[in-house]
């Protein structure tokens, strides 16, 4: 099977991306998989480095811009779908998927005008403007929680939760080191969250928790301001900008704060881990506040919203937590969410749109 995977961007859109080209070279080492991107995003860099092909093409926004934006925008949108059709032309792809991201448009659009199969995926609770365009385009729309199926065509429309890595799956599966302490994981997303690593050292030294170790994913902007309050504070911390290799931060951390973007929800699920979450306030359609709320309301995160979030409050939210000893609890109801095979699923319904 030859297969093209439009979109990027943001790690909330690679990742999964890159997890489904995983599962498709794992089922056959004669099908291909070639992505397709912006030099915008994080898929740059990353796809070419995991030994997969990329090809680009200018594609950018165009929701809550400018008049003369969109005009830009448009006209960007239209060179997107010619140089979709010379990529889809050249490599006789099987099947398109869109993963989300603005260059997923153009090139699912394009395919579906060549009569090639297409399907999209949606990570968020809610989808943005171009998935519900595309939907009316798509024989296939894979999508992580229950409640998008209100956005979409419901014959079309798979649960299949959101795809992850193969390394978080099989990470997931090993026990947790025994060791004293107590370990937090923050989490500001694959582009860091400037407010969390603000507040997030000042509110943790404040618990006076004994053992207390800290691992913190601050971003390219933050991270050296971020490990000098650490050390002011005499808390033990290692700070990344960003971490590659994360199941073993997932796996020995006791609670995470963090943001609550689809990605991070299914990697926090996979591993049965209860959370703080902080929705990110300006997520288009608010969906991250959205997803955060289906975490509280299985009982697997206590959810704090930006404009409330100070370094008492959050220290507050978390000694609640520990004194009422609902750590068991939220990690119980957080492994129940989890769907680790995902992206199993996904390729499954793939096979089936191109009759293999």
């Amino acid at each position: 099977m030859k297969i093209v995977i439009a979109g990027g961007g943001t790690g909330g859109h690679i990742f999964p991306a890159i997890s489904i080209a995983e599962e498709i070279m794992r089922r056959s080492g004669d099908n291909e998989v070639l992505f397709v991107g912006t030099t915008n995003g994080m898929e740059k860099d990353l796809i070419p480095s995991l030994g997969f092909n990329l090809r680009i093409i200018k594609s950018r926004g165009i929701i809550g811009k400018g008049f003369m934006y969109k005009i830009k925008s448009i006209i960007s949108a239209l060179n997107g779908i010619f140089s979709s059709f010379r990529i889809l032309r050249s490599f006789q792809p099987d099947l398109v998927l869109g993963v989300g991201g603005y260059v997923s448009g153009p090139t699912v659009l394009s395919a579906y005008l060549s009569f090639i199969p297409t399907a999209i995926c949606e990570q968020n609770t809610v989808p943005g403007v171009t998935n519900r365009i595309l939907s009316k385009f798509t024989r296939k729309i894979f999508v992580t929680f229950k409640d998008s199926i209100n956005y979409f065509p419901e014959n079309k429309v798979v649960v299949t939760g959101n795809p992850l890595r193969s390394g978080l799956i099989e990470g997931a599966l090993i026990k947790k080191e025994t060791k004293s302490g107590f370990t937090f994981f923050i989490m500001g997303g694959s582009q860091g969250a400037t407010n969390l690593n603000t507040l997030i050292p000042g509110a943790l030294a404040a618990l006076k928790i004994k053992g207390l170790k800290v691992v913190h994913q601050t971003g390219r902007n933050n991270m050296v301001a971020v490990d000098e309050r650490y050390k002011e504070l005499g808390i033990n911390a290692e700070v990344y900008t960003f971490i590659n290799d994360i199941a073993e931060y997932y796996r020995n951390s006791d609670l995470i704060i963090s943001r609550s973007g689809a990605g991070a929800i299914s990697e926090i699920t996979a591993f049965g881990k209860a959370s703080v979450l902080v929705p990110y306030p300006y997520a288009a359609h608010n969906h991250q506040s959205l997803n955060a709320m289906f975490m509280e309301n299985a009982g697997a995160s206590v959810v704090i919203d930006e404009e409330v979030l100070t370094e008492k409050y959050l220290t507050t939210k978390i000694e609640e937590i520990l004194k009422e000893d609902r750590l068991p609890l939220m990690s119980e109801a957080s492994r129940k969410l989890a769907k680790p095979d995902a992206a199993k699923e996904i390729v499954e319904q793939l096979y089936s749109l191109v009759g293999k």
